[in-house]
């Protein structure tokens, strides 16, 4: 199995080397998650609940492979996997979250590229947000399919 750390490390590789290509074709994701029970539902139902577009520059992409629990948007790509075990190796249950239309997300910076997290919702789900984009937008855009499809752990 590999580490969270090691994936989330692929996806951004993969996602760095997909936008220095220029191309508006697919992203190729690798180490996409892949849950099962409960969390695969509520994941499904997540995917079909994302938007055509997260904002100006941010219209849906193509995944490769195709995944339905990894979603795509603009160039460079914002990607969203649901459904990612683990959390991120500095998060401290004690860490205060960025609270947007009731979802918590905890973030890192990687570089050009920002992790957020829901560790206090499961299936947890992880945007990779090129840092050039204006996160609040983005998380308020996502916060309610991700609101309705996941559960708190914390209420």
């Amino acid at each position: 199995m590999i580490p969270v750390l090691a994936r989330v490390m692929v996806i951004a590789v993969v996602i760095l080397l997909t936008s220095c290509a220029g191309s508006p074709g697919p992203v190729t994701v690798n180490g996409a998650p892949d849950p099962t029970g409960a969390q695969r539902s509520a994941c499904l139902e997540l995917g079909a609940a994302l938007p055509s577009s997260l904002g100006s520059g941010l219209d849906r992409r193509e995944v490769r492979p195709a995944s339905p629990f990894v979603a795509a948007w603009g160039s460079p790509p914002a990607v969203l996997s649901c459904g990612v075990p683990g959390v991120a190796p500095s998060y401290r249950p004690d860490v205060t979250l960025s609270v947007v239309d009731d979802v918590g997300w905890f973030t890192e910076e990687h570089g050009d590229t920002v992790r957020y997290s829901t560790p206090t919702r499961r299936p947890q789900v992880v945007l990779l947000l090129p840092a050039s984009v204006q996160a609040f937008d983005v998380l308020a855009t996502l916060a309610a399919p991700i609101r309705d499809a996941t559960q708190s752990t914390t209420a």
